[in-house]
């Protein structure tokens, strides 16, 4: 479980998380929305520390995240798979390389290891990155340079790259913005069934309405840094839209 207690983070001044107090269950997939600048993207790096909130606490299952303890910050982040908008993969590498690179975090050295070799992983490491690419279809391109791979694609590898640290948690931060419709549908469907056969707590930063609708059942709308609406996708109502978006960004939401 994810617990947030009055969580407050400032930046300039400005308050971007205000108060927050939250609740996610274990194995739990939810969709975080509102508008650009809602403390969206602040509230999911408060999970795995990579922002520090001003005050307030945040625990996960059942831990409270000690944001000054790199030690137990390097152990939580094992944990915590993160998925980006723009894929943050090594492009001259190829994509059984990017998702080997996923495991670096259990190993000693860490994350400073360059991978230019996939030598330097063991055969369990081999096999379950490329047990990982066929999870998510892209087998037959493991050995392919990520540059040469369609956004699509990209973001898959991604997602195969976080799976490699064996998360109890998945952290999607617009996964599908720069994503065409179709392959936004197929990038959302994969995460959905990692969440339903894994059990990974799924937490998913969106924008378009229409797909959190479509596919989440749960919804956490923030404006201003405050939480106006935790609840049922299927209960959210126009005044409650209205209330999370200003009128100019309702239709481009939608």
């Amino acid at each position: 479980m994810i617990v947030f207690k009055n969580v407050l983070k400032r930046y300039g001044g400005i308050k971007v998380l205000d108060g927050i107090n939250l609740n996610i269950q274990t194995g739990e997939a939810v969709a975080i929305i509102g508008p650009s600048g809602s403390g969206k993207t602040t509230l999911i790096r408060t999970i795995n520390g990579f922002v520090v909130p001003d005050s307030g606490v945040v625990s996960v299952n059942g831990d409270v995240v000690d944001y000054s303890n790199k030690k137990f910050l390097r152990n939580l982040r094992k944990k915590i798979g993160m998925i980006y908008q723009l894929f943050n993969l090594v492009e001259r590498a190829s994509a059984l390389e990017n998702v080997l690179s996923g495991c670096l975090g259990r190993h000693d050295n860490g994350m400073g290891l360059l991978f230019s070799t996939i030598g330097f992983f063991s055969k369990e490491e081999k096999e379950l990155a490329m047990e990982l690419l066929r999870f998510v279809g892209l087998e037959h391109k493991a050995f392919e340079r990520v540059d040469r791979l369609s956004g699509g694609e990209k973001q898959r590898v991604a997602i195969a790259r976080a799976l490699m640290q064996k998360p109890d948690i998945l952290l999607a931060d617009e996964p599908i913005a720069n994503l065409d419709p179709k392959t936004s549908k197929k990038i959302i469907e994969l995460l959905l069934r990692i969440n339903e056969e894994k059990k990974i707590t799924l937490i998913c930063v969106l924008h378009h309405l229409e797909t959190v609708e479509n596919n989440f059942k749960r919804i956490i709308a923030l404006n201003r840094g405050k939480i106006i609406y935790d609840g049922f996708t299927s209960s959210l109502n126009r005044a409650e839209l209205l209330a999370i978006y200003e009128e100019s960004e309702l239709c481009e939401a939608a």
